[in-house]
């Protein structure tokens, strides 16, 4: 008796030193994780100020619908909010859609903490009513203050106040083109509201109205620096270009493109867009089509096409350049060099000048060259080469030895290729 409860207190003692602080460590443990989750979700939930937009307005109907759109990360893909929220869904507690009511609107664009990763650099915001739009730049806990008024059938004169600086450099371009506007604004007002409205000449003064927007924003932006704003707005006036469908035109606004966009902004959405109203995919040459050919003059101004290295046996090495808008600065001279040295037997590298003819026939005149290799221009700043081929910036493509294209890039990327497969063989 006295030896079984000598071995019960022995027991006893043995799960007291033992068990019990494995239970305190495991209860210590626990409660370190709790706290650390605790923390973590106390750091995710830190309320985030939304992005308030009001309105106050004239000259457009009550009940007409406001939205607010915004790109994801300024990627290409824009959210509707027509088609993704309604207005009082519990589900989101986004408010992005309004309608006016005694000339004023509210919208509200909510950070929920699982989206705020994918939101926060989503500063580019457009607020939409009766198919005419205005940009709003914004971070949370912008407030911005919307006024102006309708122009009846002509679009709305609407102006975003905030303490973004972007905001107050989209007003400048504003301001300017509703000043240059102003004329022709009224002449299509009173044209519309003539007692026999005259279609032909409605025509006529759109027409008229595109051209002077285009011209007048090109010579405005000549000066501007390039940013956000400078991007959008060359996104609005390449679609109008699109839509006005007016070759020279085009070729400004392509010409404004090549010497304001950075090579490294090329994928940036508004950009992107741009780049397909100016050179439309669909006229592009796909990876394995047969190269397009087209004349182009050396500078002794004797004719040449691309298609004389076909029989050659060599790979073709196209190189987009443009002195004129500092491209030069971002070739890779000396790779390209020790390529044209080492490998002349595999490769023939041609290099398209898009310089205007009077840049190229003054290089011309002083006997400047740079490259042992040809270089061609075609006298036409190459628009058509640059839209087949699929080039922008400082560029280039690859020609399989019998004709095909093989693949194209811009920067340097593709010269990297070239050398670790060709040259490799």
């Amino acid at each position: 008796m006295c030896n079984s409860k000598m071995k019960t207190n022995i027991i006893i003692a043995m799960t007291k030193l033992f068990v019990l602080p494995l239970l305190l460590f495991a209860t210590l443990s626990l409660w370190a994780q709790n706290k650390e989750t605790s923390s973590s979700e106390n750091v995710q939930r830190i309320p985030i100020a939304p992005i308030i937009i009001d309105g106050e307005v004239t000259g457009v109907p009550d009940g007409t619908v406001v939205g607010l759109f915004y790109r994801v990360n300024k990627s290409k893909e824009m959210i509707n909010p027509e088609m993704i929220v309604k207005k009082g869904n519990p589900n989101t507690g986004i408010t992005m859609v309004d309608t006016i009511k005694n000339g004023k609107f509210h919208l509200e664009k909510k950070f929920i903490y699982k989206d705020l990763k994918d939101s926060e650099s989503n500063y580019e915001y457009f607020v939409i009513a009766e198919g005419y739009s205005l940009n709003i730049f914004a971070n949370p806990g912008t407030k911005v203050k919307i006024t102006g008024k309708g122009l009846g059938n002509i679009g709305l004169t609407w102006r975003a106040e905030s303490n973004h600086p972007l905001q107050k450099e989209l007003n400048e371009y504003v301001a300017y083109g509703n000043k240059k506007l102003a004329t022709i604004r009224k002449k299509i007002q009173e044209a519309r509201e003539a007692d026999d409205i005259d279609d032909e000449l409605l025509k006529k003064l759109e027409k008229e109205r595109y051209n002077i927007d285009i011209n007048s924003m090109l010579d405005f932006m000549k000066s501007r620096e390039y940013n956000d704003v400078f991007a959008s707005e060359l996104r609005r006036i390449s679609f109008l270009t699109m839509m006005l469908d007016d070759r020279q035109l085009r070729g400004k606004v392509r010409n404004l493109f090549r010497k304001k966009v950075p090579a490294n902004f090329h994928n940036d959405s508004n950009i992107y867009e741009a780049r397909e109203f100016l050179f439309p995919s669909r006229e592009q040459l796909r990876i394995g089509d047969q190269m397009t050919d087209f004349t182009l003059y050396d500078r002794d101004g004797k004719k040449h096409k691309l298609s004389e290295f076909r029989d050659s046996g060599k790979y073709v090495l196209l190189e987009f350049i443009c002195r004129a808008c500092g491209d030069t600065k971002l070739r890779p001279s000396d790779d390209m060099a020790e390529i044209y040295s080492k490998y002349s037997d595999k490769i023939q590298i041609v290099s398209i000048n898009l310089d205007p003819k009077d840049i190229w026939d003054e290089e011309c005149k002083k006997g400047k060259k740079v490259e042992k290799w040809p270089e061609w221009n075609d006298y036409n700043r190459a628009e058509e080469i640059i839209e087949r081929y699929g080039i922008f910036g400082y560029a280039l493509a690859l020609i399989s030895p019998d004709g095909f294209l093989m693949d194209r890039t811009g920067g340097i990327g593709l010269l990297e290729k070239v050398k670790k497969t060709i040259f490799t063989k």
